[in-house]
């Protein structure tokens, strides 16, 4: 994921540090979305990330 990220322009740190942001938010969605039987945890997650990422540019 942070190779991903810096190979994109994000410098290195930020890379690092929004790999670790992704990974954590993706798999806490998970079972968020199993307890709660929705897809509404991950699709957050996913809409807010991508608000993230996109703020670096």
């Amino acid at each position: 994921m942070a190779r991903k990220l810096a190979a994109s322009g994000f410098t290195e740190t930020d890379a690092e540090e929004l790999a670790h942001t992704v990974i954590a938010t993706r798999e806490s969605a998970e079972p968020a979305a199993q307890v709660a039987r929705s897809t509404t945890p991950p699709d957050l997650a996913g809409r807010h990330l991508a608000r993230l990422l996109a703020s670096y540019h």
